[in-house]
């Protein structure tokens, strides 16, 4: 650092542009670039909703999809895969993987996150980050915490309990840092309890930096910064996309004593020791088409089948819905990715017969011998919005009772990346969740239908039988249900955690527990090769307070027919630990400890116990009555306008003091309004992020929002100085 002046070290501490950290004095530029189910790179017109368009890459099956297959090494395998073609296009640092908790079951980001489960969440982010460190590029985690829902998600405070925080929403990230050491770790853009997490010295020096030993780069969300000297003291590195906090405000803050030029060098430092990663070659990526279709054979769950399947390949079989034509193999937003490859259905099926939907496909059903019908979500599965529904279109609805009215034969093939409402399958003989499969997503449905694949997936999520929507506060979400998230709750389940059926049977015997871990046989007793997902479960003793059921550890496993394996699923230090309040230190409960070998969490086949000394004999459940928001920073004047300020989201100038806020924020949501993820992201922006995304700093923002506030020359004079000052 002694090479660098105070001012090319500030400098250091933005973004030179939307994916790139500036260059000086030897520190080579750190090129970011998206993921998760495959690489995002963009070229000058960059943009963090997925708008613009990208260079064409592999699209693997999204993080929900991948999950189901519960297959760490697969999760490594396609974490190369990806982290190679980063290479190819010379990325620094991937953004991924995602590692936020399902707790919401509406969030329409939850296709990008693995699982409800802390446990499986943790150890799949840390096998996808060893596929990426192996390629040469640094991994990225994130939304770094408690980022469970897109509604006003820039706005909004995540109202959690301390036990809840640390033992669902942290624990993956600890996992990851832990077991894989990321290069870098993203703030997600929400408050967590009161305080932004990017400027959150508990989250990023006392946990992440303290108690983990995470020695990365810690990198704002893009425009998730909201004051620079207090997130540079809590120890966060990169303010991105590019310079709003100008520099100047970083030295005067130093000059004033504010901010301390030892807590500048320390960021200064990470982000050119990163800079220094050695750059892999150019890796060879010609098999990797061949490779998402490996690896979407793994990740459809077979959810029901009364015999229907495997299909006939000599009967006639109807294809209907516009699924089957134009399949929805990716999320939207940030992780989209323009596939070099990919298949529908219906070119699959070239023996098929297709309708659309409408009578069509009410007469085309009555003439055949089976119908498979694609149902599924279109558009809600986007960063930047919510559901409103748990339900899937009326519309898919009604044609699949004017299909079974037809045909019995019916087998739905469900495309989504989040948890349903199912009611409408108690009448057909056959579900299949194909999820969001990627590019190879339609061709690995096919062969699963006809039985050249066996199905292996299982959910990584509960299927709740019906879950109401309830509008929310944009300000705040109390996470009131504390720890019984997901299976965990054990009420209202249609389709439980770690669920998912087969064309074989598996048997599971002979128990064994020791102190090291659980041993058990199984054997395929089925006619088919076929893959197990092996769950291990662990209920506490009731002085602990916790959930009824946890997930302590996993296996996939692979058997031929007859064939057995003596499996052995180990504990480790997230086994048997609750985190106790009072001491404020992760702790063990000492007695008797249930241990539970399963096929889901609602299919427990084995039973062991084991006794734990612990150090200490009970922790308090979670104190989640006591939970309350910190008040939002809306600025009123005397008569109820509002006070426009940096941090105003846009759908409160509504009310704004001067005309011209009114009618920036009727343009701008009248535009976008039709638009449904665009416009759920808007409403709720702060009007620092014009600013943000661009290019300007702080100066011509205050000109701006002397304007909405009714001072339209000051503004404008505050503007052109600015101007005439760069010149």
């Amino acid at each position: 650092m002694k090479e660098y002046s105070l001012e090319e070290k500030a400098r250091l501490l933005s973004g030179r542009d939307f994916w790139n950290t500036a260059k000086k004095c030897g520190a080579e530029k750190i090129r970011f670039s998206d993921g998760p189910s495959g690489l995002r790179i963009q070229g000058k017109k960059g943009d963090h909703l997925g708008i613009n368009g990208s260079m064409p890459a592999t699209c693997f099956p999204a993080h929900s999809a991948l999950a189901a297959s519960w297959n760490k090494e697969l999760v490594k395998s396609v974490g190369e895969s990806i982290g190679k073609e980063a290479a190819y296009y010379g990325v620094d640092v991937l953004l991924a993987p995602d590692l936020n908790i399902k707790s919401y079951p509406l969030n329409g980001r939850n296709f990008e996150y693995f699982s409800e489960d802390p446990y499986l969440n943790g150890k799949l982010g840390a096998a996808y980050l060893g596929g990426v460190h192996s390629a040469g590029v640094g991994g990225c985690v994130k939304h770094f915490a408690a980022n469970n829902r897109e509604f006003a998600r820039m706005v909004c405070d995540s109202v959690v309990d301390a036990r809840t925080l640390r033992e669902i929403y942290l624990t993956a990230f600890e996992m990851a840092v832990k077991e894989a050491k990321p290069a870098a770790v993203m703030t997600a853009y929400n408050r967590l309890n009161g305080v932004y997490c990017n400027e959150n010295g508990w989250l990023l020096y006392d946990i992440l930096r303290g108690e983990w030993g995470f020695d990365g780069i810690v990198v704002s969300d893009w425009g998730g910064t909201h004051d620079r000297v207090a997130s540079i003291k809590a120890g966060a590195d990169i303010e991105m996309p590019c310079c709003y906090f100008s520099k100047d405000e970083i030295l005067d803050a130093v000059k004033s004593g504010r901010l301390k030029e030892e807590e500048v060098d320390k960021c200064a430092e990470r982000i050119v020791k990163l800079s220094h990663r050695e750059k892999p070659p150019r890796p060879d990526i010609s098999g990797h088409k061949d490779f998402a279709g490996q690896c979407a054979n793994e990740c459809a769950v077979l959810l029901k089948n009364e015999g229907l399947l495997p299909l006939k390949q000599d009967k006639k079989i109807a294809l209907v819905g516009d699924f089957a034509k134009k399949p929805v193999i990716q999320g939207g937003g940030s992780s989209r990715v323009n596939p070099k490859a990919a298949v529908s259905l219906k070119s699959c099926l070239k023996g098929a017969k297709f309708a659309n939907g409408g009578a069509k496909a009410v007469r085309l059903a009555k003439k055949s011998d089976a119908v498979i019908y694609c149902m599924g979500y279109r558009e809600e599965d986007a960063e930047g919005a919510d559901r409103d529904s748990y339900s899937l279109p009326e519309k898919q609805i009604k044609l699949l009772e004017k299909l079974r009215a037809a045909n019995e034969n019916i087998v739905v093939v469900l495309f989504c990346g989040c948890a349903v409402e199912t009611s409408w399958d108690e009448k057909i003989p056959a579900l299949l969740y194909a999820g969001l499969g990627g590019q190879a997503s339609c061709s690995a449905v096919a062969d699963i239908l006809f039985g050249k694949v066996n199905p292996s997936g299982k959910l990584t999520e509960t299927f709740f039988k019906s879950y109401a929507y309830e509008k929310q506060d944009p300000y705040s979400s109390v996470y009131a249900n504390g720890l019984n998230v997901g299976y965990r709750s054990g009420k209202n389940i249609k389709y439980p955690f770690g669920f998912g059926l087969s064309y074989t049977k598996f048997e599971y015997s002979n128990l064994r527990v020791n102190e090291k871990g659980a041993s058990f046989d199984i054997k395929n007793t089925g006619e088919v090769f076929g893959g197990e997902a092996v769950q291990l479960y662990i209920r506490y003793p009731e002085k602990a307070n916790a959930p009824f059921l946890q997930l302590k550890g996993f296996d996939k496993v692979f058997l031929s027919t007859d064939e057995s394996k003596k499996v052995f699923i180990p504990f480790d230090e997230y086994s048997f630990r609750s985190f106790d309040t009072k001491s404020n230190k992760w702790v063990e409960v000492s007695g008797g400890y249930e241990v539970f070998i399963g096929a889901s969490s609602a299919d427990l086949r084995l039973c062991g116990k084991i006794e734990r000394k612990g150090d200490c004999d009970c922790v308090p459940a979670p104190d989640t009555l006591c939970l309350m928001p910190e008040r939002y920073p809306i600025l009123k004047d005397a008569k109820g306008n509002t006070i426009a300020t940096a941090e105003t989201p846009f759908c409160e100038l509504k009310n704004a003091k001067g005309i011209w806020g009114r009618i920036f924020v009727y343009l701008v949501l009248a535009v976008v309004r039709k638009k449904r993820t665009i416009y759920g992201t808007m409403e709720y922006l702060p009007l620092r992020t014009l600013a943000q995304f661009g290019g300007f700093d702080t100066s011509i923002l205050k000109g701006i929002t002397e304007i909405f506030n009714g001072m339209l020359f000051r503004g404008l004079k505050t503007i052109i100085s600015k101007n005439k000052k760069d010149k």
